[in-house]
């Protein structure tokens, strides 16, 4: 393998683009000791539009950097104050004097997956099992959530009053009740078992459900008896929710149908790395592509979006999005001795 002559530079590039992210993240946050939206983590700087799905992605941005572990704890506790009864959370959006407002979720099942892989994220890189211990009764809670979406074929709700099954929403319901369940046993708590059972569950469902053996693809969704069909030239969520399965572990990258996948969505998709605005960047392509091993087209997703959106200010630039800036480079780094001969 010949490795890039400037390999140094890109390494250095990366680490500080990182860091510069870590900080915009960082503005995104309110904190304000004593008031109910302290913790909070805000879709861009300066204003107070909070989508907890996407800010479950930034403060996952945020365990990147040791010294940041303390703002991703704020957060975690701001989601648990704000879950309601049943372990649902509402959007908000917090005003000059940070009195909130609420509006309905775009989803129940992704919001909640997504918060408990960051919850067991957070318990593995503190090293810690006081925040857990402490807060195990709202994890619980945010759990059963998931649980109480699910339908008799294994996959779960998109909401309570809405009921589409869709792919990538099940994906990450799937991997958040597996990452709590992991975290239960680590703490010898006997539950466990019934949430893995219950991630298990979901995972059978994408497979009886949504896995197209015939046409080697997934079904976007499902609503009722029907099964959405997929024309992988139309980007999302055709094309873009193929990619999900191996992203949060429902089969391996590696595996013969996870490679298969990936090369379709390539074929498809040729211009994933190039989307420009108006259109959001999609950099969760990129993580995606660093855990196919795919580092080249992963790096050039970066380049690409650093010089269309970040230098230029788009305003499709929002948390999820730097997130996954932040977590493809940090893949980037950590692997940079098979792409970049650096060790």
């Amino acid at each position: 393998m010949e490795y890039p002559s400037n390999a140094p530079q890109i390494l250095y590039a990366l680490k500080a683009n990182m860091a510069a992210q870590i900080r915009w993240l960082k503005s995104c946050q309110i904190l304000c000791p004593g008031n109910g939206a302290d913790g909070a983590i805000t879709r861009y700087p300066d204003q107070g539009w909070v989508t907890p799905y996407f800010s479950n992605f930034a403060a996952l941005a945020l365990l990147e950097e040791p010294s940041c572990l303390p703002l991703a704890e704020r957060y975690l506790d701001w989601y648990l104050r704000n879950i309601e009864k049943n372990g649902t959370i509402l959007d908000y959006h917090y005003g000059q004097n940070l009195s909130p407002k609420t509006a309905r979720p775009d989803s129940e099942d992704a919001y909640a997956g997504t918060f408990l892989s960051l919850a067991a994220a957070y318990h593995k890189k503190s090293a810690q099992t006081g925040w857990a211990e402490k807060n195990i009764s709202g994890l619980k809670k945010v759990a059963r959530s998931v649980v109480n979406l699910m339908d008799r074929d294994g996959l779960t709700f998109a909401l309570a009053g809405y009921r589409v099954k869709y792919l990538m929403d099940n994906c990450e319901a799937y991997r958040g009740l597996a990452d709590f369940a992991e975290l239960l046993e680590s703490l010898g708590d006997e539950e466990a078992a019934y949430f893995k059972a219950r991630a298990k569950a979901i995972a059978g469902g994408v497979e009886r459900v949504l896995w197209n053996r015939r046409g080697g693809y997934y079904h976007p969704s499902k609503y009722g008896w029907s099964r959405a069909a997929v024309d992988m030239r139309k980007f999302y969520p055709d094309a873009a929710c193929q990619v999900f399965p191996a992203l949060y572990g429902l089969i391996e990258p590696g595996s013969e149908r996870g490679m298969q996948l990936y090369k379709k969505f390539n074929e498809y998709q040729p211009d994933w790395i190039a989307i420009k605005p108006p259109d959001y960047p999609w950099v969760i392509l990129g993580y995606c592509a660093c855990l196919h091993g795919d580092y080249s087209q992963a790096y050039e997703k970066i380049r690409m979006v650093r010089e269309t959106y970040i230098d230029t200010g788009s305003g499709n630039w929002f948390c999820a999005e730097a997130a996954f800036f932040v977590l493809t480079c940090a893949r980037l780094i950590q692997n940079s001795e098979h792409w970049l001969g650096i060790k």
